[in-house]
């Protein structure tokens, strides 16, 4: 008997399992099955009012005589194919919505300062925790071989000496912070590595910071060596909170008629229509840091010069002039 010939057969039988299961009282089948009302209780009267159908059919919608039909001449075929009406229509589940991607809005304002770090004493630290920094803030660090010859030869060992060399960093290489770092000889285990942290514009101590090299087995290099790494990025990370906050100000370094020259561009993070503050001069407050002067005029960025300059036209009242400091509003 070929399948076509079966149908027939197939849909009685269906008919009768639904309805004419007499009078016996339905009991649960083995397996994941519920009890439902019986679609053809109305067709038999002496049908039993509940029958036993797999869970997966009730999670899809109780199924009707006519869909138990269906289901079974499908399951002849072997080619169930769910349409649209084969479903009782009633209310669907709500389809969730797709995630929505979050974008990270860029800081407002925020141009990159350029640090200068000065070792105090022979510890071999500098070249270290200028790597370390310049991986942790995102900030421009001077490179270490200028610095090197500033640490080898200049006198420091004094609070003043140290924040006249902040202002002179400042007027060379237009350093917005200066970082004095130190630690006992040897650095030995558990000793303290300290760093000053100096505003160029003023010499201003903003900071100073502080960590302890952790302890380590004696004559392990390896890891004496992962001790010190730690303890310079534990400062890295501080020295980025405190540049954070750091007020940036660049400076004016020409003017030519109209158009006004800056010592920031690209790298320091500035974009064409970029809008500064020019300020002529400033003060030190003391136990606050540097104060701007009066401001001249608003400074709108039109272009860049080299890798990080830029120029643009100064709109107000005053005449601009070399070592004019600009600034965000």
């Amino acid at each position: 008997m070929d399948k076509r010939s079966s149908l027939p057969i197939l849909a009685f039988s269906l008919l009768m399992l639904a309805g004419c299961a007499a009078s016996r009282e339905t009991s649960p089948p083995p397996g994941d099955y519920v009890e439902i009302d019986n679609p053809a209780f109305t067709m038999s009267p002496g049908a039993p009012s509940t029958i036993w159908v797999p869970r997966g059919d009730v999670e899809g919608g109780i199924p009707r005589a006519g869909e138990l039909i269906q289901k079974g001449y499908e399951s002849i075929r072997g080619d169930h194919v769910e349409t649209a009406g084969s479903r009782p229509v009633g209310p669907q589940a709500p389809v969730a919505a797709p995630p929505v991607a979050t974008v990270k809005p860029a800081a407002c304002g925020r141009v990159k300062n350029r640090i200068f770090i000065v070792e105090i004493g022979r510890n071999g630290l500098l070249g270290r925790f200028n790597d370390e920094l310049t991986r942790t803030s995102g900030d421009m660090v001077i490179d270490p071989a200028k610095a090197a010859m500033v640490s080898r030869y200049a006198s420091m060992d004094t609070l003043p000496e140290r924040a006249s060399m902040a202002v002179k960093l400042q007027e060379d290489f237009g350093v917005n912070l200066v970082i004095f770092i130190s630690a006992a000889d040897g650095i030995p285990a558990g000793s303290p590595i300290s760093v000053e942290l100096f505003e160029g514009y003023g010499g201003t101590l903003v900071r100073r910071l502080q960590t302890e090299l952790p302890p380590f087995a004696p004559g392990d290099t390896g890891a004496r060596n992962s001790a010190l790494s730690a303890a310079l990025a534990k400062l890295a990370s501080d020295v980025r909170t405190v540049s954070d906050l750091l007020t940036w100000y660049g400076r004016v370094v020409s003017v030519d008629g109209d158009r006004v020259y800056i010592n920031a561009g690209r790298e320091s993070g500035l974009t064409k229509g970029s809008v500064l503050n020019v300020y002529r001069g400033g003060k030190v407050v003391e136990k606050l840091g540097f104060a701007p002067g009066a401001k001249l005029g608003v400074l709108e960025i039109e272009g860049f010069v080299g890798t990080d300059g830029a120029f643009g036209t100064v709109r107000g009242d005053g005449a601009v002039r070399s070592s004019d400091l600009v600034g965000f509003q």
